[in-house]
C-alpha cells in the first residue's frame, strides 16, 4: 500500500516538473524580441569625402559617457529618481563608439577632409589631430527630448589649438526607440558641426586652426 502511494506521488511530482517546464518555455517563447538600433549611414559623407583633397590626419576620440548610459541597452529618465534601462531595446555596438565613428563621418562631410577616422583606429601611427570629447550628459527625457552637454579638444603634438563645450536638445519625432535613435545621431551631429568649424580647412598646413 505504501510502496503504490510512494509510486503515485513521484508520478505527481514528475507531472508538477513538467508542467513547470512547460510554464517556464511557454514565458520564453512569448519574450518580445530584442531590437538593435545605431546612429545611422555615413555612406554619403564618405563618398564626398573621396572625392576632396587629403587634407590633415585626424582621430576622433577617444569618446566618453556617463556610466548610466555607457552600456548597450537604451536608457530613459523617468522621472527625477528612476531610470529605465530597456532590455529589449539596445545599441547595436558601444554608444561612445557609435558616436566617434558619426562625429568622424560628419567632419569628413563638413569639411571635405579624406583623413578623418574615429579612435580606436590602426590606420595613422602618428596622426596630425585628435579630438578628445567627453560627453558629460546624454540624457533621454521620456520620449520627448535628448540633451547633450559635452567638452571637445582640439590638439596637435599634446598642444590644445581649440576646444569648447556644446549643449544641444534634440526633439523626439516618434514617441518610439527608433525615435530615440534618431534624436541621439541628430544630437551628435550638432556636436559634430561645432567641431567642424574649429577644424583646419583643407589645404592649410597642419596645426592652423580655424578660428571664429
Amino acid at each position: 500500500m505504501k510502496s503504490d502511494l510512494s509510486i503515485h506521488c513521484c508520478r505527481l511530482r514528475s507531472m508538477f516538473a513538467v508542467a513547470a517546464a512547460g510554464l517556464l518555455l511557454s514565458a520564453c517563447s512569448h519574450s518580445p524580441p530584442v531590437q538593435y538600433y545605431s546612429l545611422g549611414s555615413a555612406a554619403a559623407a564618405v563618398s564626398r569625402a573621396v572625392a576632396a583633397e587629403a587634407g590633415p590626419s585626424i582621430v576622433v576620440g577617444p569618446v566618453s559617457l556617463p556610466a548610466e548610459v555607457d552600456r548597450q541597452q537604451m536608457v530613459r529618465i523617468v522621472d527625477e529618481v528612476r531610470l529605465e534601462v530597456s532590455s529589449e531595446h539596445r545599441w547595436s555596438a558601444p554608444l561612445k563608439l557609435e558616436i566617434g565613428r558619426r562625429v568622424a563621418a560628419e567632419i569628413a562631410h563638413l569639411q571635405g577632409l579624406q583623413r578623418v577616422v574615429a579612435w580606436p583606429q590602426n590606420v595613422y601611427a602618428d596622426p596630425e589631430l585628435s579630438v578628445p570629447i567627453d560627453i558629460q550628459r546624454l540624457d533621454t527625457r521620456g520620449f520627448e527630448v535628448v540633451s547633450l552637454e559635452a567638452v571637445w579638444s582640439l590638439r596637435h603634438n599634446g598642444r590644445e589649438l581649440a576646444g569648447g563645450r556644446v549643449l544641444a536638445n534634440e526633439r523626439i519625432e516618434a514617441a518610439d526607440h527608433a525615435g530615440v535613435a534618431r534624436a541621439h545621431a541628430r544630437v551628435v551631429d550638432v556636436l559634430a558641426r561645432e567641431i567642424a568649424a574649429r577644424l583646419p580647412l583643407p589645404g592649410l598646413p597642419a596645426g592652423d586652426a580655424h578660428r571664429p
